[in-house]
C-alpha cells in the first residue's frame, strides 16, 4: 500500500468529520433561528435561510441555501423573496455567472430595530387612531340625556382615555427602543399606577 495513501486517508477521514460537525451545527442552529422567528410570527423558513447565510463566510446561491438548510427549492426562493423586501439579506455581485448569491445583514440589532418599526410600531399607531375615533364618537354622540346614560358616557370616556394614554406611552417607548436599543420604562409604571389609584 502506497505510505502516502496512508497518511492521507487518515487525514481525509478527519476532515470529512469536521465538514460533518460543522454542518450539523449549522442545521442546529437555523433550526434555533427557525423556531424563535416563528415565535414572532414569521415563517421559521425564514429564520432558517438567514441563520445559514449569517453562518457562512462566503455568498451563497439558492442551491446551497437549500443543501444546508433542508428546506425545498420552492420554499427557499419564496423565502430569499421575502428576506431581500425586509432588508435582512442582499444580493451580491457575481460577475461573469447567471446565477444570484446573497449574503445576510450582520448587524442583528438593525433587524430587531425594524421589526419593531415596521410591524409592532405600526399596530400600535393603528391601535391610537382606533382609540382616538371612539373617544371622537364619546365626545358628539354620547351626550344623553338621561342621566344615567350621561355617566355610562363619561365612565367609558375615561376608561378609553387611560387605555389611549398607554397606548401612547407604549408607542414612544416602542419607538425610542427601535432606535436607541434601551427604553425607560418607568413612564408605563407611572400610567399603569395612576390607572390603579383611580380604580381603586
Amino acid at each position: 500500500m502506497n505510505t502516502a495513501s496512508a497518511e492521507s486517508e487518515p487525514a481525509g477521514r478527519a476532515e470529512g468529520a469536521d465538514v460533518q460537525a460543522r454542518a450539523r451545527a449549522v442545521a442546529l442552529v437555523a433550526e434555533a433561528i427557525g423556531e424563535v422567528i416563528g415565535f414572532w410570527n414569521f415563517k421559521p423558513s425564514m429564520g432558517r435561510v438567514w441563520a445559514v447565510l449569517y453562518l457562512s463566510a462566503d455568498p451563497l446561491d439558492a442551491e446551497q441555501i437549500e443543501a444546508r438548510s433542508g428546506l425545498s427549492a420552492g420554499m427557499i426562493s419564496t423565502t430569499l423573496n421575502e428576506l431581500l423586501q425586509w432588508g435582512v439579506i442582499r444580493r451580491e455581485p457575481a460577475p461573469g455567472e447567471r446565477r444570484r448569491i446573497f449574503v445576510a445583514e450582520t448587524d442583528i440589532w438593525m433587524l430587531i430595530g425594524r421589526v419593531f418599526r415596521e410591524r409592532e410600531l405600526r399596530m400600535v399607531g393603528r391601535t391610537i387612531e382606533q382609540l382616538q375615533a371612539a373617544l371622537d364618537i364619546l365626545d358628539h354622540e354620547g351626550k344623553g340625556a338621561d342621566p344615567r346614560a350621561m355617566h355610562q358616557s363619561r365612565f367609558l370616556h375615561t376608561r378609553v382615555s387611560r387605555i389611549l394614554e398607554l397606548a401612547r406611552v407604549g408607542h414612544r417607548l416602542i419607538d425610542r427602543f427601535s432606535r436607541t436599543g434601551s427604553a425607560n420604562l418607568r413612564p408605563l409604571r407611572d400610567v399603569l399606577a395612576a390607572a390603579r389609584s383611580a380604580t381603586g
